[in-house]
């Protein structure tokens, strides 16, 4: 049986070309790159294109694989998709929206899960270094592209030069704006695999070879430009999810007890708790925001649309200690309490993705503006429906417990990459085009990474 095993296993791994990993890779790669950018549609339609029919030639010559427990996270995917498409024909009123979003959203989304299934299959069977450091590559990229236009806007012009339009940073709707959100998005991920790749070399006993350290002081770097970006863009969701994911990280390495630690690893837990204290710290001290908000809870909680959205303007009460409640403290605590509220008599959802809040809202309130709650996850409760924020849920939790005891390092890519984004979901605004449907995508991939060759082909056969 073992050799049997075998034989057909190096039967299926030789039927793939080794190049098909590393192509899928750099279509990763450009994907995690470009899809926060603007005018970049034609590269990612390109390259999802292309990574679907890689995609499709792989899932051919490894279907097996689709029909073990590993792979119930990728079929509770296909069900979300049969689940939306039965929306729009049965549930669904607002019909032409709705189409849109299924003609471009949902089928990106669709792209993307063939891709990832073929990727995750390919770098399962092959394993190589190579294929894992293109994908890192396109995590670090997003934070690069931040540094080299923050670099652009603020000293090029010190030094008498002008900067091309593309490489400055706007902070507000123009051409080549990238919002606040999609630095979280795409971003956060970086910081928790390097947190996580940090928390297993820490832990190793061989840790003090050289390959090692400088591996080490690579995610700490990683970590530190993460952090400093959500400093200079001043972005809250970015250093609350800092801070849990730094507490994960260091209840990680430290629950094993202290001294099993180097005096060097101690160092550079203590370098890492010491950036996460300081960044939240000047975060505090530069949002007053966060001192007012028990005070703009309890008025935001129990103040009631009709008031809030008695005409077109914005209505924004004042607090107990006599001055106007946060902007941002209100809208997010109000637009909870409301969309929460909504939710339970529309508990199929609306349709769409993007603005499901905003449409239910006005059926009730029409001077209700056409925006989203502020939570992810509530969003796309409103949006997708209970049965469609279950599928999304319990796939990516089922994802992320089959792959954590996989081999390194993609367990650490699978489990905190994916996780981050879990959490982001929490209070971010990211129930919209390109981030759903790259959250898709993604459980899809960590999913199909944890795809094992099956025990007993033979069986499979019949």
């Amino acid at each position: 049986m073992k050799s049997l095993i075998q034989s057909v296993h190096m039967k299926q791994g030789d039927a793939m070309p080794q190049w098909i990993s590393t192509a899928m890779a750099c279509i990763f790669a450009l994907q995690w790159t470009f899809t926060m950018l603007p005018h970049t549609l034609g590269i990612r339609s390109i390259s999802f294109a292309v990574g679907a029919i890689l995609g499709v030639y792989i899932i051919i010559k490894n279907y097996r694989l689709l029909f073990q427990k590993n792979a119930v996270p990728i079929w509770l995917i296909f069900l979300l998709f049969a689940w939306m498409t039965a929306h729009l024909l049965f549930i669904g009123t607002n019909h032409e929206l709705q189409t849109a979003e299924y003609l471009s959203l949902w089928k990106r989304a669709a792209l993307g899960a063939i891709f990832a299934i073929g990727f995750g299959i390919s770098v399962s069977k092959s394993n190589r270094a190579r294929d894992w450091w293109i994908v890192i590559i396109g995590i670090w990229t997003p934070t690069i592209i931040y540094f080299i236009k923050y670099v652009a806007t603020f000293f090029l012009s010190a030094i008498a030069l002008k900067a091309p339009i593309f490489l400055k940073l706007f902070y507000g709707p123009e051409e080549f704006y990238v919002a606040k959100i999609a630095y979280v998005f795409f971003c956060l991920p970086l910081l928790a695999i390097a947190l996580g790749m940090l928390s297993v070399n820490l832990k190793r006993a061989d840790v003090n070879q050289a390959s090692y350290i400088g591996e080490q002081w690579f995610w700490l770097f990683a970590v530190i430009a993460v952090l400093g970006l959500f400093i200079c863009e001043n972005i809250k969701n970015g250093i609350i999810y800092s801070a849990v994911l730094i507490i994960v990280f260091l209840i990680s390495v430290l629950k094993n007890g202290l001294y099993r630690l180097s005096k060097s690893n101690l160092k550079m837990i203590a370098v890492i708790l010491l950036a996460g204290i300081i960044f939240v710290f000047h975060n505090i001290c530069s949002n007053s925001s966060w001192g007012t908000l028990w005070a703009d809870y309890e008025i935001a909680s129990q103040v009631s649309p009709d008031v809030v959205w008695k005409t077109q303007d914005s209505y924004y009460p004042k607090n107990k200690y006599g001055v106007t409640v946060s902007v941002t403290n209100f809208d997010r605590i109000f637009f909870a309490a409301t969309g929460l509220n909504l939710l339970e008599n529309n508990l199929m959802g609306y349709g769409l993705v993007q603005s499901s809040f905003g449409h239910l809202a006005r059926e009730q309130w029409p001077n209700a503006p056409l925006i989203q709650s502020h939570s992810g996850w509530l969003d796309l409760a409103l949006g997708l429906g209970v049965p469609g924020v279950l599928f999304l849920l319990i796939s990516s939790l089922l994802a992320i417990s089959n792959i954590a005891p996989q081999s390194l390092p993609w367990s650490i890519f699978g489990a905190w990459g994916l996780g981050s984004i879990l959490l982001l979901y929490c209070t971010t605004e990211v129930a919209q085009k390109n981030y759903v449907d790259t959250f898709v995508w993604l459980i899809v991939l960590v999913a199909s990474l944890s795809l094992q060759p099956p025990k007993d082909f033979s069986k499979l056969a019949h």
